[in-house]
């Protein structure tokens, strides 16, 4: 397998939720992030089963380069790269996120959904990655199975174009670092 070859190592698990296209219906599968120990590489991966049941299938579902890591666990400014974006440039290419990557989405320019979430929902990022020409941002609330409005752990997957336009891609919950990544956090 190509993933044990690079040395892939997982970065974290969760819950997507989307639809099933085998049960014809929505619900939550299993995907993992790995990457290679230097972060230069990376790949997400979907079983066909929610965590903790067994997938009869993965597949690589995206791939990219360059991952960083932040502890969304902390308070503070994220540790990952921060970006300038124009924000009418990022607000024009909206129409870009919604015909190539999330038809209907609602966009902004990417700090500005990053903001919003964070105090709408308490979600921080927690994982940033290139991928195809975009920058895929993974946000996510540590204290969410804390709030019995939330479900456990949330997050969000957004997708953000060259010029800064953002959108929500994906959403689940369950989301967790794996030990390798804790352990390297921790010792911060």
């Amino acid at each position: 397998m190509k993933l044990k070859a690079e040395g892939h190592k997982i970065v974290a698990t969760m819950d997507t939720f989307g639809y099933d296209v085998d049960a014809k219906g929505w619900g939550h599968v299993a995907s993992l992030i790995t990457a290679t120990p230097d972060m230069a590489h990376w790949y997400t991966l979907k079983g066909d089963q929610p965590l903790g049941t067994k997938s009869a299938r993965m597949c690589v579902a995206d791939g990219g380069k360059t991952l960083e890591i932040s502890d969304y666990r902390r308070d503070g400014p994220a540790t990952v790269t921060r970006y300038r974006f124009d924000r009418d440039k990022a607000l024009a290419s909206c129409e870009k996120v919604r015909q190539n990557y999330i038809a209907g989405a609602r966009c902004n320019e990417h700090y500005a959904v990053v903001e919003g979430l964070q105090r709408e929902f308490g979600e921080r990022i927690a994982l940033q990655g290139e991928a195809g020409g975009v920058l895929m941002t993974i946000v996510a609330n540590p204290n969410s199975n804390k709030n019995k409005l939330l479900s456990d752990r949330n997050y969000r997957m957004l997708v953000t174009t060259s010029d800064g336009g953002a959108g929500i891609a994906l959403r689940g919950e369950r989301f967790e670092f794996s030990d390798w990544i804790l352990s390297v956090l921790d010792a911060q």
